[in-house]
């Protein structure tokens, strides 16, 4: 199979509950995994979109996620990549399921939620539990999956027939069994810091493989946290046109400098 000719890239310094700019129903596919509520890197982060606590975290993803149904064509998707987090509170050590939250969140604002993946990802430290594990009964599990939850606007989306974009885009027989199976373990997590900064970072192959899974070449595909970018570079690279939205700003300036550096069209 040729290569695709690289998408044209288009990064946006803006807030992913608006997404301003951005037209009604002109996005294939919003990819992206946004910060995790309860996470302590990720607090200051919210505090300063106004959320301080659990629920008023929630609140500002579900605004996220009502915007990406509205830039969302008929029959396009939403795929998020969000973990769960463990946290001590007034009541103790506990669970706060973030993915639970978000497949009813996004349902709640009109997603229609698909089967998800689980991204188990390999570790360094394969016995990292929490607390003894030889003494039971008070050890907890620990968090080595993270979610990637899938849902559709609408109906499927339809083409025309023998549709060139759609036929330049099929995957492999290997490609597709492996990547439409439930647990994905083959994808080691991505290094998370950046130039000193913390980073929420995913391996530019599950970006790769979302994209190729859930689009065509010639699409557009939106990341509403874009973060350091793997989304974008990913879409860009599989014949994709990709935005980009940060609103964090010196986030934004290191995505454009990158952005440069990769010889891509950055308006």
């Amino acid at each position: 199979m040729t290569a695709a000719t690289p998408g044209r890239v288009r990064l946006v310094r803006g807030d992913a509950r608006r997404l301003d700019g951005i037209a009604d129903r002109t996005v294939a596919l919003v990819v992206t995994s946004p910060p995790y509520p309860m996470i302590p890197m990720w607090d200051e982060l919210f505090r300063r979109m106004g959320a301080n606590d659990y629920r008023s975290m929630l609140t500002v993803l579900r605004e996220a996620w009502a915007a990406a149904h509205r830039v969302l064509v008929d029959g396009g998707l939403l795929a998020v990549v969000i973990g769960d987090a463990v946290r001590r509170s007034d009541r103790g050590f506990r669970l706060w399921p973030n993915h639970a939250a978000t497949l009813l969140d996004a349902e709640a604002v009109g997603f229609r939620p698909l089967p998800y993946l689980l991204w188990q990802k390999p570790t360094n430290r394969p016995n990292a539990f929490l607390g003894s594990g030889f003494l039971p009964p008070n050890a907890y599990v620990t968090l080595d999956c993270e979610f990637v939850l899938l849902f559709r606007k609408g109906e499927l989306r339809r083409f025309p027939p023998h549709d060139p974009r759609r036929a330049a885009s099929r995957l492999t027989r290997a490609e597709r069994d492996r990547w439409f199976s439930q647990v994905w373990s083959d994808l080691r997590g991505a290094r998370q810091t950046t130039a000193g900064r913390r980073t929420g970072a995913f391996p530019p192959a599950l970006a790769d493989r979302l994209v190729r899974m859930f689009s065509v070449e010639g699409d557009t595909v939106l990341d509403p946290f874009a973060g350091t970018g793997t989304t974008v570079w990913a879409a860009a690279t599989a014949g994709r046109d990709a935005i980009g939205v940060e609103w964090d700003p010196v986030a934004f300036d290191q995505l454009t400098a990158a952005a440069r550096r990769r010889g891509l069209s950055a308006p």
